[in-house]
Order: C-alpha cells, then structure tokens, then sequence
C-alpha cells in the first residue's frame, strides 16, 4: 500500500466518522444474564431434593423399597453408559487394585444400607476407585434369597458415585463379594 492510498483511506474514514457523536456517559452499566433455562419449577425442586439426599450420610438417598432376589450363586455386573469396556474387563478380572473393603456380614439391611452409603462416601471423598464389599451369599437364610446380596446390588445402581460393578473373581471373594468402581472426586 502506498502513501496515497493510506491519505485516501485516512480522508474516506474521517469522512464517514463525520456524523458520528459519542454516546452520553451514564452511571448504568449494562449486566449481562445468564441464559434462562425454561426448567419446570417442579423439577428444579426435584433437583435439589436429590442433591440433598445425596449429601446426607447414612443411606438416606437409598431406596427401601422391594428388592428383586438374587441367587446366592449369581454374578452380578452393572456398569453406567460410558463405561470402557477394558475398564469393565480389568474390574471383572480383578486387575485393578482395591483400595478399601467394607465388609456387611451380620449386618441388618437398615444397618448395612447405612454402612455401604457412608462407605462409598468416605471412600470417593479419600479419592478411591477400586473397592470391595463383602455381603456374603446368605446360605443359611431359610428361603435361599440372598437378602443382603440383593440388597447391595439394588442399592449400588442407585448411587450417583458408583460407576460400575461386578462379583468379585473368585480369589477376591467370588459371588460373596462385589468390586467397585467409583467416580472420580471432583
């Protein structure tokens, strides 16, 4: 670009600026808003109740309502979308190392529920991803529905912090025992 063709631009800007006046100086500011969400009322209420819920110690966010029963002889596996499947390999093979284990023999459910809850909490809150929990496989309970096991399996898909989970391979506790993967802490 030449001298002249910047004179020229420099005399066209000048030119076309020539009507232009600032704009008065005000003690407003303009604030900016966040986008509104048209979330029903219901459904944010909803919303907080479940993250109270989650907050509270002592299975307070656990269902106690029926519980499907499981064989003492089942495996169980559960994972949440998303979940890689070598991730699932390593937890089912027993590859991962386990950090921490609660172990729910003799326990009442109200009292196992409070116990597991308060377990994964403590345990995501210390940063574990890997943990084992022993329910045992109820054999002498006299109508063969494994209670317990039941109970663990029903709960655990409840839990936002539980990612996945299976029977433990059997040098870990076989179908007496279920390794789980927890969120990460954020």
């Amino acid at each position: 670009m030449t001298e002249d063709d910047k004179d020229d631009q420099k005399g066209l800007f000048k030119e076309a600026m020539m009507d232009v006046r600032p704009l008065k100086k005000t003690s407003r500011s303009a604030e900016l808003k966040k986008p509104v969400a048209n979330v029903p009322d219901s459904t944010l209420k909803a919303r907080r109740r479940a993250a109270q819920m989650e907050d509270k110690p002592g299975g307070a966010a656990l269902s106690e309502s029926w519980v499907e029963p499981i064989d003492p002889e089942q495996k169980l596996d559960y994972s949440r979308p998303g979940i890689q499947h070598t991730r699932m390999r390593q937890l089912r093979q027993g590859l991962l190392p386990i950090q921490y284990q609660l172990d729910l023999h003799g326990y009442k459910i109200d009292e196992a529920r409070d116990l597991l809850s308060e377990f994964l909490i403590f345990c995501r809150n210390e940063g574990m991803s890997c943990v084992r929990i022993i329910h045992g496989k109820s054999h002498r309970s006299t109508n063969r529905q494994n209670t317990l096991k039941s109970h663990v399996n029903h709960w655990l898909r409840q839990l936002p912090e539980v990612l996945a989970f299976c029977s433990a391979p059997p040098s870990e506790g076989g179908t007496g025992s279920v390794l789980v993967l927890l969120k990460r802490r954020t």
